[in-house]
């Protein structure tokens, strides 16, 4: 491939990740701050207890869930580097696991709402931290951007 090919390709991904990136900080934010409005203002209505903590809790559990996603990540990729120091380049590993859960209808309703709480709690206490890593990466593409413009 020529030069002006390559750095088309390397400017459109750039471009593309970067749009990806914007509307995943527009999306998290935007659903949070639905999340937040709606139960607070049903809060405030019918008088229910603690209602802004709740609140506040349930507006950061989108931001929870990208936590909890580069949690499952970091830990996939710890694996795979241990199997492969364990096991070296030589073999191909395959590995199949199953979760069986048994759920009545009570119990994933309870583990909806718990789950909800959990992801807050993470956004609360760790969602600076993915915002930090995706602005990062944003700023990145564009710096990327103008060096190939």
């Amino acid at each position: 491939m020529s030069y002006n090919k390559n750095r088309s390709i390397v400017i459109r991904n750039a471009i593309i990740n970067s749009l990806f990136i914007l509307w995943c900080l527009v999306w998290r934010t935007g659903l949070g701050l639905t999340f937040f409005i709606i139960y607070a203002s049903l809060g405030y209505m019918y008088s229910w207890p603690f209602y802004l903590p709740i609140s506040i809790i349930l507006g950061f559990s989108p931001w929870g869930w990208k936590v909890q996603e580069e949690r499952r990540d970091r830990e996939e990729e710890r694996k795979m580097r241990k199997l492969k120091n364990q096991i070296g380049d030589d073999f191909i590993y395959a590995k199949a696991e199953s979760n069986i859960d048994i759920n009545y209808r009570g119990v994933i309703f309870l583990k909806s709402v718990f789950g909800l709480f959990v992801s807050g709690f993470w956004g609360i206490i760790l969602g600076w931290k993915a915002i930090l890593s995706m602005v990062v990466q944003l700023v990145d593409n564009i710096k990327t951007i103008v060096k190939y413009i």
